[in-house]
């Protein structure tokens, strides 16, 4: 095995983020938590766990679990590796204008602008429900 894919096995990656940009291109799945195909919070839980950080499967309860809460209006604020949440949805913020996010729309992991996302998703029926910063 090449030294470049061996780790120490308590090794964690230093950001999530970065992590999430590794799927970039992987298809949509609903379920699924691997390169092989994966959902929004799939996606998430891979990244945090890779960094050392305990999450749950599901968006739902991502959401009542990690991190504090973010004013919604501070949606254009937004922080590198903040959580943004709708009714079954989850997206990672890269910076204060782009996510990271598997979804259905583009079916495949990828990156998008969040005020076009946002628009997006509430023009399909979902408001953003929530903002978690950990």
């Amino acid at each position: 095995v090449p030294q470049r894919h061996v780790a120490d096995i308590d090794h964690n990656e230093a950001d999530f983020v970065a992590v999430a940009e590794r799927f970039v291109g992987t298809p949509y799945l609903w379920g699924g938590k691997s390169s092989l195909g994966l959902d929004c919070s799939g996606l998430v839980q891979l990244a945090l766990n890779a960094a050392g950080i305990d999450c749950l499967r599901d968006s739902d309860m991502q959401q009542g679990s990690l991190g504090r809460a973010i004013e919604i209006a501070e949606a254009t604020k937004l922080k590198r590796g903040d959580l943004l949440f709708w009714n079954g949805h989850v997206a990672i913020a890269r910076d204060a204008r782009t996510i990271v996010h598997a979804n259905a729309h583009h079916m495949a992991t990828v990156i998008e602008d969040t005020a076009a996302a946002i628009a997006r998703i509430k023009a399909a029926g979902s408001e953003l429900l929530a903002i978690r910063r950990l």
